[in-house]
């Protein structure tokens, strides 16, 4: 032993350094397995009519009828009812034509024959990315999130800098660093720029509007992104922390390992709704610290956007979940009139759930197939003496008048 520490064996030294090349060529592997697309599990059912007694063939065109079924479903996941039916041709010819291409495996759970019929229940594994993917490029997933201005606010640490660094800050500068424009915005904007969202690009620049000074840290919270938001007529918010870090790195080697992970919340602006949550992480190799640790943030990011399109998509059009404020309010039988009311008389509502009644303003929240502008011009329609102050897309204010003796 000498002074800086234990010395090891020659034989040993090479032993650790393959472990450690082995560390770094597995690492870049495994995180790109966790990118790949994932297969939603479907269940369908198909049939087939038996001619000329031949079942096996009935069979076939059974299980075919049943594979196109749980297509149909998974894309009913990613598409409104309404997108699906104007589209019907074109998802015909371009998708369920060619079912086979998104189905990754399937078991038949159910089967048999009845008055000429032959009926095949199946568990499929439905491919989602190639589906997301195609349908996206045909222009009809992006119908389903209805082009939502997305604006991001992501802080981020790259290796080298002592302090994260966002652009809200409302300066050149933060603590003596240099703000740049974020490796993580820079992909993520393009990655939700390909799926068809609206992107506000306010990187660099908070000439337009101000920013208060409780809002310029880099845990921005959730009432600080929606507050932002609404000032840059935004409909999304996507923020949250980007961070890279130097990894292990081979003896006498240049060439260094960087690490990143990112954690993202996607909001809505109008109700401070949560839309999507998810973390990434990434990997880089380079010979320059800088680099790598911006190369290592782009590749978590790359995997993170792909897991906040999917749920943003299913929650901004999976139905409408809105808000209703009621003010004006001084007896209690006017609101249980106009909860009565909402239920069986605005079309599209499928459940009304009252929060909270006090100080005249009771606060409702309904379920509806419609989206807030039409429920509330309905409600125009419901008597009552009300009137609606404001909409969004996912809350509207309503006031009820006095009575007049």
């Amino acid at each position: 032993m000498n002074q800086q520490g234990i010395e090891f064996p020659g034989r040993y030294r090479t032993i650790i350094k393959i472990i450690l090349l082995t560390i770094l060529l597995i690492y870049p592997l495994l995180v790109n397995a966790e990118t790949q697309p994932e297969s939603k599990s479907v269940e369908s059912t198909g049939m087939a009519v038996i001619t000329d007694n031949n079942v096996p063939v009935a069979r076939d065109a059974a299980v075919g009828d049943a594979l196109r079924k749980a297509v149909e479903q998974a894309v009913g996941t990613m598409v409104s009812s309404e997108t699906m039916v104007e589209n019907f041709q074109l998802l015909s010819d371009n998708v369920y034509t060619k079912t086979q291409g998104y189905i990754k495996s399937y078991t038949v759970t159910k089967e048999g024959q009845s008055q000429g019929f032959y009926q095949v229940t199946v568990k499929a594994l439905v491919e989602v990315g190639t589906l997301m993917d195609d349908l996206n490029a045909m222009g009809i997933l992006q119908k389903k999130a209805e082009k939502p201005r997305v604006l991001f606010m992501i802080a981020e640490k790259n290796i080298g800098h002592k302090y994260y660094t966002f652009w809200w800050w409302g300066k050149s500068e933060f603590k003596g660093e240099t703000v740049d424009i974020s490796a993580a915005e820079t992909s993520l904007k393009q990655i939700f720029l390909n799926k068809g969202f609206n992107v506000v690009d306010m990187s660099g620049s908070t000439e337009s509007f101000v920013v208060e000074d409780s809002f310029k840290v880099e845990d921005l919270t959730k009432d600080g992104a929606k507050q932002i938001g609404k000032k840059l007529n935004a409909e999304i918010v996507v923020f949250g922390k980007a961070m890279a870090k130097e990894g292990p790195r081979t003896p006498e080697s240049a060439v260094g390992t960087y690490l990143a992970d990112i954690t993202l919340q996607a909001v809505r602006v109008d109700d401070g709704g949560v839309l999507a949550s998810a973390s990434g992480h990434g990997a880089a190799r380079h010979i320059s610290e800088i680099t790598g640790g911006s190369e290592a943030i782009q590749k978590a990011s790359s995997e993170l956007g792909e897991k906040l399109i999917e749920q943003i998509v299913q929650r901004w059009s999976a139905g409408h979940e809105i808000t209703v404020r009621l003010r004006g309010v001084t007896d209690y039988l006017r609101v249980v009139e106009f909860k009565n009311l909402l239920r069986g008389r605005v079309r599209g509502v499928q459940s009304v759930y009252q929060r909270r009644f006090e100080n005249g303003e009771a606060i409702f929240e309904i379920e509806s197939k419609v989206p807030a502008q039409q429920v509330a011009d309905d409600i125009l329609k419901l008597g009552l003496s009300l009137r609606v102050l404001s909409t969004s897309p996912n809350t509207i204010t309503v006031v009820m008048e006095p009575v007049q003796q």
